[in-house]
């Protein structure tokens, strides 16, 4: 079992990005971003368990003793550095939460075609053509999946495009409705019964808890 400190930074981002994607997605509400504001949000999300495991584990105790505290700054921002390079090396993309790929398609359309007024769509492909831009598009998620991304052929597009075409998408989606049945129930209930348990996990040893932190802090 974790110590209720470890606890506490283990499991608190994680239980807060399934309650903002949860709550996004049960109300009926759309979230889209980039593909790289997604990774960075998972990165976070996940950010707590890598301090109690990967980095607990190859923890620097020689430097620590030197920096005492601080030594956390350089951890974290050898992280920071570690999601950066993830980041920039990954595919650019749009990633929306709350609408199927199916709902998602008309307004990915009228998108593109506010971009390229000849743009057109073929929705057994779930494919997009831009051909004044010189760009093919397509819809990547499961069937009646609502976490869709929104990815293109052509692999060194500007970043102009990608905002402009965001900033359409959002206008569009505002107009679709939320599918139904609503999904992220299950996210909802798992941050719910993590949130649970640690409440009462950490409030039945609030000593433990204090001792931690110390023991956390000066190494």
């Amino acid at each position: 079992m974790f110590e209720p400190f470890a606890a506490l930074v283990a499991f608190t981002p994680l239980v807060i990005y399934l309650f903002v994607l949860a709550i996004c997605r049960v109300s009926g509400r759309t979230l889209v971003w980039s593909g790289a504001a997604d990774t960075g949000a998972v990165l976070l999300a996940i950010s707590g368990l890598v301090i109690v495991g990967p980095i607990e584990l190859f923890f620097p105790k020689a430097t620590a003793y030197l920096l005492g505290a601080w030594v956390w700054l350089p951890l974290l921002f050898l992280y920071f550095l570690f999601g950066c390079l993830w980041i920039i090396n990954s595919r650019t993309s749009i990633v929306v939460y709350g609408r199927t790929s199916e709902q998602l398609f008309p307004a990915v359309l009228k998108a593109a075609q506010s971009i390229d007024n000849t743009a057109t769509g073929d929705p057994q492909t779930l494919q997009f053509h831009l051909p004044k831009a010189g760009v093919h598009l397509r819809l990547d998620a499961a069937p009646m999946h609502d976490c869709v991304k929104l990815i293109a052929f052509e692999p060194l597009l500007t970043a102009a495009f990608w905002s402009t075409l965001s900033v359409h998408l959002r206008h569009e989606v505002a107009e679709v409705a939320a599918p139904r049945p609503r999904r992220g129930w299950a996210a909802l209930g798992l941050a719910i019964l993590i949130t649970a348990w640690l409440v009462e996990y950490v409030s039945n040893e609030p000593q433990l808890l204090v001792d931690g932190f110390r023991e956390w802090l000066v190494r």
